[in-house]
């Protein structure tokens, strides 16, 4: 998988979103239209060879979700997924603590300065 700045627009059949994520040395970070922030990490698995993303997604008080829930304090949603580390642009299932269907595309737009070409 190429460190650097992807791009993923994301539904739930009844909602869709859209925003960017930086992967770098094994974090991943980023934010959504809808300001929402995604802080994890992501490492490849031993067993399947796919890249496992595991992320916090954390939404602000008073903001309508992707879900179509919206609370009027921070609260946020345990999420994972797994991706082909030899792909630059992909569809994946997301599995999260809601429990809702989720499906999200990523594209890379970018590297880091000086990141390598694919983590090992």
């Amino acid at each position: 998988m190429r460190e650097g700045m992807y791009g993923i627009d994301f539904t739930t059949g009844g909602d869709a979103g859209m925003g960017m994520f930086v992967f770098e040395g094994g974090r991943v970070y980023g934010a959504d239209r809808g300001t929402a922030r995604y802080d994890g990490s992501y490492e490849i698995d031993a067993v399947t060879k796919q890249v496992r993303l595991r992320l916090k997604v954390t939404f602000p008080p008073h903001v309508m979700t992707v879900f179509g829930l919206e609370y009027p304090f921070e609260w946020s949603v345990d999420c994972e997924a797994a991706l082909d580390p030899l792909k630059d642009e992909g569809q994946v299932l997301v599995d999260n603590s809601i429990g809702q269907r989720l499906i999200a595309h990523y594209l890379f737009l970018r590297p880091l300065p000086g990141a390598p070409a694919l983590m090992q």
